[in-house]
């Protein structure tokens, strides 16, 4: 951990911190998990690299101190982010985001792309498909009528459908019953826009190394994965076979193996 004293208003966070001479990186969970969704990122990941882990805000520790909050955007997010690795006094560093934690990622790119020495995006989502645009759009109504906590394991059922995304599906609901049905509304809120916001990073370009990392089983984020690399020359994506939406978890040794080939081209 940091000898840095904490600053009052952060989220929570956690650093592993190997070597003072490490490069750093971030990781940053989706809707639904926390810091804790990454524990079979940390030994072997932070066996080479300092880790910087952040609770989303509702989100794991700081599922009780977030009503300092009225709402939530992607902006939001990434100004926390940066918060903290300004707290840190970390000049660069890499970042991981999974799932919705990919988009923050582009966010803080957009604020910061000086600062970022790469971005990793398993279960990247860069772009809708006509289901998603729909179901976006409609995520607050019917999120009303069935329920928050209803619309959330659906939304999961959806991306995770098969029986050996079990594990995953398992996980992000069992990590999403510490959110509040005010969190609930917050998060679900952000989807209006969503669309949105991805065509505006889908457009934007970089010269900052990308790395997607899809499960072949992706059913709905796979094809705009691949659209993204086509567009953009500093991307590479990387498939596993058999693998669902959240590859950090289904196939964490071979997710982390793909990481550390692709950090480690870049030094």
């Amino acid at each position: 951990m940091s000898d840095i004293p904490l600053k009052e208003g952060l989220l929570y966070f956690e650093t592993h911190q190997r070597s003072i001479s490490n490069e750093w990186l971030l990781l940053v969970h989706g809707a639904g998990g926390s810091t804790r969704t990454w524990k079979k990122q940390i030994e072997e990941l932070g066996t080479y690299y300092n880790l910087l882990i952040i609770d989303l805000p509702g989100h794991g520790e700081n599922a009780e101190n977030s009503d300092q909050f009225p709402n939530y955007s992607f902006l939001f997010m990434a100004d926390k982010m940066w918060e903290i690795i300004d707290h840190l006094e970390i000049p660069k560093i890499h970042l991981v985001g999974v799932s919705l934690g990919a988009i923050i990622c582009l966010q803080m790119r957009h604020l910061q792309p000086d600062r970022i020495l790469s971005i990793i995006m398993p279960g990247a989502i860069v772009k809708l498909n006509s289901k998603l645009k729909v179901l976006a759009s409609l995520s607050l109504t019917f999120a009303k009528i069935i329920g928050y906590r209803n619309f959330y394991k659906l939304s999961a059922g959806i991306m995770l459908p098969r029986k050996n995304h079990k594990k995953s599906r398992d996980v992000f609901i069992k990590e999403s019953k510490v959110l509040s049905i005010r969190e609930f509304k917050k998060w679900t809120g952000m989807y209006y826009n969503l669309n949105k916001t991805l065509f505006e990073f889908f457009d934007s370009k970089s010269s900052i190394p990308h790395l997607l990392i899809m499960g072949s089983q992706d059913h709905l984020f796979l094809q705009p994965a691949k659209e993204y690399v086509i567009c953009h020359s500093n991307a590479t994506l990387k498939v596993i076979p058999n693998c669902g939406h959240v590859v950090s978890i289904e196939r964490a040794q071979e997710f982390n193996s793909i990481c550390l080939k692709f950090l480690k081209s870049l030094s």
